[in-house]
């Protein structure tokens, strides 16, 4: 009998954080909208008072800000940044994992001047989109991968002369914790081009931050540089080196996390 109560008790404190976290979902959800609504007015705005830039990238930051601390404090997604230290003062090129749209909202949080390597689609998403459009980021076709490495590779060198860093996801989009995806080729050119070190990151936002419009829980998003990479290396065991340093800390990451779940 005793179980049973328990059980049922159980089962009501499941329902209600349920409850809950639909209910923070769609709060969530409104103050983006409205947020949005601001902050892509002041886009449209400022874009035609002046083409720069620099500021495009500042209102982008804001606007990302927002999201992810409003994330924080309305759904109760935290999140975790380690590895602080492995982040040279000079620009660089970011190359990790990629599971939700928050790692890429986040590192324009804390690399205001990134150049994200994205679909040329993405920019056509409301305010988030402009800013990646009017910062300018380098902007990729699925259907054109030739004249995207010959793309990536002019505007990646001219990018670091700008000293501007580069945050490029080599598996090509979105996969979820626990999957593997062959690694996208040409990322291993950019690193040769570029002349700079590669700081490989992995992230679990995938755990916490369920795609689309689903219900999103209360939990902790782990954000992790690893070690750079010295620039220099053939790019071939630089490709090899960086997948397998990636795959490695991602098992690491995630074994950890089941740990901790548990």
């Amino acid at each position: 009998m005793l179980t049973a109560m328990n059980n049922r008790t159980s089962d009501t404190r499941s329902t209600l954080e349920n409850v809950m976290a639909f209910i923070r979902t769609r709060a969530f959800e409104g103050y983006v909208f409205i947020m949005s609504c601001m902050v892509g007015f002041l886009i449209i705005v400022y874009y035609q008072w002046t083409k720069k830039p620099k500021q495009v990238r500042r209102i982008l930051c804001f606007w990302s800000s927002c999201f992810i601390y409003g994330a924080k404090f309305i759904l109760g997604v935290k999140f975790i940044i380690e590895g602080r230290e492995n982040i040279p003062p000079e620009p660089v090129i970011f190359m990790g994992n990629h599971q939700t749209y928050w790692e890429s909202v986040a590192m324009t949080v804390l690399f205001p001047d990134i150049n994200v390597v994205t679909k040329r689609s993405a920019m056509s998403i409301p305010v988030f989109g402009w800013g990646l459009k009017h910062a300018p980021m380098i902007a990729v076709d699925r259907d054109t991968p030739g004249q995207n490495i010959r793309h990536i590779l002019k505007d990646g060198k001219a990018s670091i002369r700008e000293g501007r860093s580069i945050l490029i996801f080599p598996e090509g989009s979105r996969v979820p914790l626990g999957e593997t995806r062959p690694y996208a080729r040409g990322f291993e050119f950019l690193y040769k081009a570029c002349g700079v070190k590669v700081v490989p990151f992995v992230t679990d936002a995938g755990l916490v931050w369920p795609s689309g419009f689903k219900t999103k829980k209360p939990g902790t998003i782990t954000l992790r540089f690893l070690p750079s990479i010295d620039s220099g290396k053939a790019p071939n065991i630089f490709a090899a080196e960086i997948e397998s340093t990636i795959r490695r800390e991602l098992k690491i990451l995630a074994a950890n996390t089941k740990g901790e779940i548990s």
